[in-house]
């Protein structure tokens, strides 16, 4: 017996089997091989002539320290063992190598091997082993061969089994206690099995058609690869001798990719439903092929309608076009290969009966496409957040799946323009669909295969991919190629042997499944509502209380669920932000309003939004109670004597608001006057005269001032600045000169002196609107911020500063307002549009979260404005409120006071 530390003065002749039952005599000591005389030959007849190997010991590494039984297998070579010496010992010691001089010779000859020990080892074996024996390599490859998939950890741990683990490879060898060396060696097993596999493939392929004649069809090798399989059980499935009253007739076709071992490989399958005793669907042709271009499908389904007529002809029916109906996915190589199989078949079977030309048109009658396919690419598109805004995500998916039920061409144009129009990132998306090709599978409007063949046949090829996890079920993934062909074999008879089992002339015959149906999915969701546990009602589960609260629901309440959901609630975007500003500036402003004001309506509105309002807005009824306000606010306005308006009159977007606000004189009450400073700017205006010996003022009451329109003069005159253009209209600045002095009557002047005249602005609005005069003719560049002081530390303290809040576009054609305004909840900016024709009326969220180009920049240059909108008005909303507005008049008031104005 061979133990692989062959010790002592001996010599030994060995025979050529036991030499390589034992690797060449491996042994365990740390030898280098020296080699030997270059004379011998392994095929002398004597060991005296044979080829002469040497090996020597080169002892081991042992720590100098007495109390370290550290042993350290030396390198075989004289440079590596000094790299070992410079290290130190795991305990810190230096350390020794100590040599060996023991040398043993191997001559090796035809019958074998004449080994001859040079002597003792006097020293301690190395710890570490190297290499397995013949008999644990043996005794691995077993394991590893019969339980292919396991990996590492389930070998070394050991295989599962009813009773608990089985042995561990560890057991074998110590060196299988290392998961890597374990993940090593198998995988070179495996390795080594799947080469030999294919050593010999032709001469084995041929034996595997001479065991199973009547399962290969057709072998074609060569840059277009393709095995064809057929059983006469499987043909005889293929051709029904009547139509079944659900949507199971017909073959579903695709391909499965992880069969073979090799990744570009395919399984092509065509299924059919077995009717009348599995109730299944059943392979009616499979093929190997070593790519997806249109002539491996070609030669796929060639074979197909070349079976299924032979089956016919057996059979005595007749050979029609409809019995060749597929459901395929929408691979441009799938359709062209079943096209061109179709003309060659009907060139062969009936030649000259049809011309090429018309069985290229018939051919794409026979073809539907995968309704499942459109539908999961909708899911999967109205994910991606670039081409569809999550809070339209629901908007997209109605859009997409009412192309599926439209009753004409032009309804389905005209739906697929609005979907264009309301999602023109997902245009190149929808035109795929929209390709002739494509359309014609999948869309009933451009269907050109017959109505009553359609609905007979499924709309899915669902039937398919379930086909394809049954096989990956069954024979499991990544094969050989053989190997892989046997088991479609096994797969194949084995529904061949489940119906023989149903037939009652059968002498095993057997229920093969219980109950009337083996579709038991058919009852459970006829029952429960859905078909798999996964989408069942899940229940509450409590959380355990080793954890923090670590959701969106437990750290930011209610708001954060209707996030997640995609949805809009009023406390999640709008509210949240402008409940603070409500509740610091409107709120107060507007309490002292006489109870029949219309302001006080439009705080009602206001209010009902901000605090009342907890439907989701995309919700059934999330906006009604909203809508409801918003009438009965027109219909009051509209019954309001001096605005003369009807509910459909087109009118300027903020005139109401200037009309209910335009107050002045004995009705003005301090409450009233209070609540229209946050909508109106007032001002002063100081004349001055120094025409006579005795200077001469003018100071008018304070006013309200004209709403602000920017006319194309503005523009040209600061450049297009809208930020310049606000902080000179509040600047107390030097006056500007008058024509003459305002001491004149009925022509006559009083006063020849020179008058000047001063403008100070005292009250701001809360919030701020400004109407673009020329809408072409003036660009404007939109600021974010208009500060009315450049740089005033303490007036940025009181908020004394606007911040932009959406825009009025206007669109003069269609006399119609839409909206854009920005909502800010903690550090997220989000930008929502507003269209009362649209969405039911709900605001959707635009897909940019950058102010720039959306609501800032150029007035010229804004993105995302529909066709034929131009910038009517920009709205700002003062940051500090009603204490910003007291800030400012005492501001202006000492501004004045610095130029001499006292007032």
């Amino acid at each position: 017996e061979w133990d692989g530390w062959p010790n002592g003065d001996f010599s030994c002749l060995f025979s050529l089997d036991f030499v390589e039952a034992h690797d060449n005599l491996r042994v365990h000591w740390a030898c280098e091989t020296l080699g030997g005389s270059g004379n011998g030959s392994v095929q002398a007849e004597t060991w005296q002539e044979g080829k002469v190997t040497r090996r020597k010991c080169r002892g081991i590494i042992e720590c100098t320290s007495s109390t370290c039984a550290i042993i350290v297998r030396p390198q075989t070579r004289a440079r590596g063992i000094q790299k070992q010496l410079s290290e130190a010992c795991a305990c810190g010691q230096p350390l020794l190598h100590q040599p060996c001089d023991v040398t043993s010779i191997l001559h090796t000859f035809r019958d074998g091997v004449f080994y001859q020990n040079g002597g003792y080892h006097h020293h301690s074996r190395p710890t570490v082993r190297l290499h397995m024996s013949r008999k644990e390599k043996d005794q691995f490859t077993k394991i590893v061969q019969g339980n292919p998939g396991a990996g590492p950890l389930k070998l070394l741990v050991g295989q599962p089994g009813i009773e608990g683990p089985g042995d561990s490879v560890a057991d074998i060898t110590p060196l299988l206690l290392n998961s890597e060396r374990i993940k090593y060696e198998r995988r070179k097993i495996l390795k080594d099995a799947r080469a030999a596999a294919g050593a010999n493939f032709a001469e084995e392929f041929t034996a595997f058609k001479e065991k199973y004649p009547n399962f290969i069809c057709d072998a074609q090798f060569g840059d277009v690869t393709v095995i064809v399989m057929q059983t006469p059980f499987m043909a005889a499935k293929l051709v029904k001798s009547s139509v079944d009253r659900e949507a199971v007739n017909g073959i579903v076709s695709d391909a499965a990719h992880r069969v073979w071992m090799d990744y570009n490989s395919l399984l092509i399958v065509s299924s059919t439903f077995e009717p009348t005793r599995l109730r299944c669907w059943v392979p009616g042709l499979m093929s190997y092929s070593n790519g997806g271009t249109a002539e491996h499908y070609r030669i796929h389904f060639f074979y197909l309608f070349r079976g299924m007529a032979r089956e016919c002809a057996a059979r005595d029916i007749e050979v029609a076009d409809e019995l060749f109906a597929n459901v395929v996915d929408f691979s441009a190589a799938q359709r062209k290969g079943f096209i061109l199989a179709f003309v060659d078949f009907w060139v062969e079977h009936a030649p000259g009966e049809r011309t090429i030309a018309e069985l290229l048109d018939a051919a794409p009658k026979l073809i539907k496409g995968c309704a499942h396919h459109f539908r999961s690419q909708i899911t999967r598109v109205k994910k991606i957040s670039g081409v569809v805004d999550p809070s339209k995500t629901d908007i997209f998916e109605n859009f997409a799946r009412k192309l599926l039920s439209c009753k004409s061409i032009p309804e389905f144009n005209r739906h697929a323009t609005e979907f264009i129009e309301a999602f023109p990132r997902a245009e190149s998306w929808i035109r795929w669909w929209m390709l002739p090709a494509h359309a014609c599978m999948l869309f009933p409007t451009f269907r050109v295969m017959t109505a009553e063949l359609w609905d007979s046949i499924p709309e899915t090829t669902n039937a398919e991919e379930a086909m394809h996890w049954k096989l990956y079920a069954a024979i499991g993934r990544r094969l050989p190629l053989l190997p892989g062909l046997k088991a479609l074999f096994k797969f194949a008879e084995h529904y061949q042997r489940l119906f023989d089992a149903t037939l009652t002339t059968h002498e095993d015959g057997v229920k093969i499944y219980y109950g009337p149906d083996p579709q038991r999915w058919k009852r459970v969701a006829a029952r429960l509502g859905y078909t798999k546990y996964s989408r069942h009602r899940t229940r509450k589960v409590s959380k355990s209380d080793g954890r923090p609260p670590d959701t969106g629901k437990a750290l930011l309440g209610k708001q954060a669920k209707a996030r997640a959901n995609g949805k809009v609630t009023a406390k999640s975007t709008k509210a949240l932000e402008y409940e603070k500003s409500y509740r610091k500036s409107m709120q107060p402003m507007f309490n002292d309003l006489p109870s029949n004001h219309a302001l006080r309506d439009l705080r009602q509105m206001v209010f009902t939004r901000v605090e009342v309002v907890t439907l989701a807005g995309y919700e059934p009824g999330g906006c009604t109670l909203l809508s409801q306000q918003r009438d009965g606010f027109r219909q009051s306005l509209v019954n309001m004597p001096r605005l003369k308006l009807t509910m459909q009159d087109f009118a300027s977007m903020f005139g109401w608001l200037y009309h209910i606000i335009d107050i002045r004189g004995p009705q003005l009450t301090p409450g009233l006057e209070r609540a229209i400073s946050y909508f109106r700017t007032t001002s002063v205006i100081l004349k001055s005269c120094k025409g006579s010996p005795e200077n001469h003022w003018q100071l008018s009451k304070i006013k309200p001032r004209h709403e602000y329109q920017l006319h194309t003069e503005l523009c040209e005159e600061y450049s297009g600045d809208l930020r310049k253009w606000f902080q000179d209209l509040v600047r107390v600045s030097k006056p500007s000169d008058l024509a003459a002095c305002w001491h004149a009557q009925d022509g006559h002047v009083f006063c020849e002196g020179s008058a000047v005249q001063h403008e100070v602005i005292l009250n701001l609005p809360v919030t701020l609107i400004i109407e673009i005069g020329d809408m072409r003719a003036s660009n404007w560049s939109i600021p974010g911020i208009l500060s009315p002081y450049a740089s005033n530390p303490a007036a940025s303290a009181v908020g004394l500063k606007y911040s932009i809040v959406g825009h009025v576009y206007c669109h003069m054609g269609d006399k119609h307002f839409i909206a854009r305004y920005l909502t800010v909840t903690g550090l997220k900016k989000k930008i929502f549009d507003y269209d009362g024709m649209k969405h039911e009326g709900h605001a959707v969220r635009n897909r940019t979260t950058k102010m720039r180009g959306a609501l800032t920049g150029p007035s010229h240059s804004l993105e995302g404005i529909p066709k034929g909108y131009l910038l009517y008005a920009v709205v700002y909303h003062l940051d500090g409120g009603e204490t910003a507005q007291k800030f400012f008049r005492r501001e202006q008031v000492t501004q004045a006071a610095k130029l001499g104005l006292t007032f």
